[in-house]
């Protein structure tokens, strides 16, 4: 009995260590010209309706460069786990026919994705801010077991480290499937001008000589880079 118990007990707390760490990646394009009209609006209904006090809070940036140049990133649904997903939450009465009337009128487009972290990739914790990011966008492509592709991918940590660099990756469960990798920029944008070490210099320094060029061809046949830009915090349309 005594061995029955302390099985179901493993089975409960691996499921329980296993959850995911998602979060909902909102793009919005704002309608040309109506730039100050939104703001306005999306902050008044932000701070009615998502405060940080509450239960559902968002963090937005303006994007800089890149294919979604002028447009926003808003997350939501921080750290929820799938299962949290299945719980139905009731939105405070008005939320979306507020939104649909003073917000809605000034947005051009949304584009939604549900993203996870992978802790596996990175060296910068789920819970871990900054104000400004550098994110580089990859297509996950190919056919077949990916194992090749992955166990590369799971030695990039100890690159970040030796570069003194916080990356956290996530990959989309929703929509093309990509690879998202969010480097932090605690001091703002001149952490980029240090270039002292490349990364493909710090690769072989940690991994020996000749190994990025190796595993950049493995790299190369499972990944294509679509997108490169800068995010910096918007507190206006975050919420506080």
């Amino acid at each position: 009995m005594k061995k029955i118990l302390t099985f179901l007990f493993l089975i409960v707390a691996l499921s329980t260590f296993a959850q995911e760490k998602t979060l909902n990646s909102i793009l919005i394009k704002i309608k040309i010209g109506q730039g100050g009209q939104f703001y306005a609006a999306d902050e008044t209904w932000i701070n009615k309706y998502l405060p940080a006090s509450g239960k559902n809070t968002i963090v937005t940036f303006d994007i800089e460069g890149g294919l979604h140049a002028g447009e926003i990133l808003t997350l939501s649904n921080i750290g929820k786990s799938f299962t949290d997903r299945d719980v139905v939450s009731t939105p405070i009465n008005g939320f979306w026919f507020d939104f649909e009337k003073n917000v809605a009128p000034f947005i051009e487009s949304v584009a939604q994705d549900v993203m996870v972290y992978r802790a596996e990739y990175s060296n910068n914790s789920f819970d871990r801010t900054s104000d400004k990011f550098m994110n580089t966008i990859y297509e996950i492509k190919g056919i077949g077991s990916s194992k090749a592709f992955t166990d590369v991918r799971k030695k990039f940590p100890k690159v970040f480290d030796k570069l003194g660099w916080k990356i956290k990756c996530f990959t989309t469960t929703t929509g093309t499937y990509r690879l998202i990798v969010s480097r932090a920029l605690p001091n703002g944008w001149k952490d980029l001008d240090d270039t002292s070490t490349d990364f493909a210099t710090a690769y072989d320094q940690v991994y020996g000589k000749g190994s990025y060029e190796k595993d950049e061809v493995i790299l190369s046949s499972w990944q294509t880079r679509v997108d490169k830009h800068m995010l910096t915090k918007n507190n206006a349309l975050s919420s506080k």
